[in-house]
């Protein structure tokens, strides 16, 4: 059973998403980011709440490795990161969002390195992806400064991430 109202935040208007529309590629521990980079500004005066994130291989990799969902090590007051931007959409099915303080990017140059959090997938070079872990509700919040983002160990991975998140006052 959910702890979270999402029905209610999503009729409120306070639940997104984003997913990559393309293939992309992760990047391992660094200010350096590719993938699908989930950035909650500095002052956004919210806090995003990860309800769901996934990632789909859209290629075996080369040699086994892990897609891990890793986080900036620290908030960081210094500018939004510069970067691809991507689209946020409504939870509610309405359309491309203008409301959300969150920012989703494709590439972008971080503020701070990233630490990994929870493993998401692993495969090999000769299966597809096991899915490892759901995220408990509300338990992966994004902070302003902060970010999320999908991230690799040992190999790179090339594929679709999504996340889901409800934005709730500081």
């Amino acid at each position: 059973m959910s702890n979270m109202a999402v029905l209610d935040y999503t009729r409120a208007g306070q639940s997104y998403f984003a997913c990559n529309q393309a293939s992309k590629a992760t990047t391992a521990l660094s200010t350096t980011a590719t993938g699908l980079i989930l950035y909650n500004p500095w002052g956004s005066g919210k806090r995003l709440i990860v309800s769901d994130a996934r990632f789909a291989f859209a290629a075996v990799p080369t040699a086994a490795g892990a897609v891990m969902l890793s986080m900036g090590n620290t908030p960081s007051s210094a500018a939004t990161p510069a970067g691809t931007a991507d689209v946020i959409w409504a939870a509610d099915g309405s359309g491309v969002s203008t409301n959300s303080v969150a920012r989703v990017f494709t590439i972008a140059t971080t503020n701070v390195v990233n630490v990994y959090v929870m493993p998401m997938a692993v495969a090999s070079s000769t299966a597809s992806s096991v899915a490892m872990a759901d995220i408990p509700e509300g338990s992966i919040q994004v902070v302003p400064g902060n970010y999320i983002m999908f991230s690799h160990v040992t190999t790179v991975a090339t594929g679709i991430g999504s996340f889901l998140w409800t934005e709730v006052p500081m």
